[in-house]
């Protein structure tokens, strides 16, 4: 079992991982998983969403990516109007998984408006 943590604690086991929001960012973020998925997950390669509750998600775990393409990154853009924004961490290889040689985003609770409680206060 791993943890991580930044606007949600993420608790990786073996076959899922469940993310507990630890901020109103992170719970956002979780609420927008799930409807991003309900939308989406017939046309774009999302990591399968087990559950969520109360901005609480569980998904399914995949093999960390070593890098990725701006061209997938832009075709997934294309694909869910919700993610054309600048400033969306979609280019991080971290946010996204490998499944039998397909690229899967795992991190999907991002949107403009979400995108803008990031903004630090100097």
């Amino acid at each position: 079992m791993k943890l991580k943590y930044s606007t949600r604690l993420v608790i990786i086991l073996k076959n899922v991982v469940i993310k507990i929001p630890i901020s109103r960012r992170g719970f956002l973020q979780g609420r927008n998983e799930k409807t991003i998925w309900v939308k989406y997950n017939q046309i774009a390669p999302l990591a399968e969403l087990k559950w969520e509750w109360m901005g609480i998600v569980c998904q399914k775990r995949y093999s960390q990516a070593d890098d990725i393409s701006t061209a997938l990154v832009n075709q997934i853009k294309r694909a869910i109007p919700e993610f054309a924004f600048t400033g969306c961490d979609l280019y991080n290889f971290k946010n996204w998984g490998v499944e039998r040689k397909s690229f899967i985003l795992l991190d999907y609770g991002i949107n403009k408006h979400i995108s803008t409680l990031y903004k630090q206060t100097t």
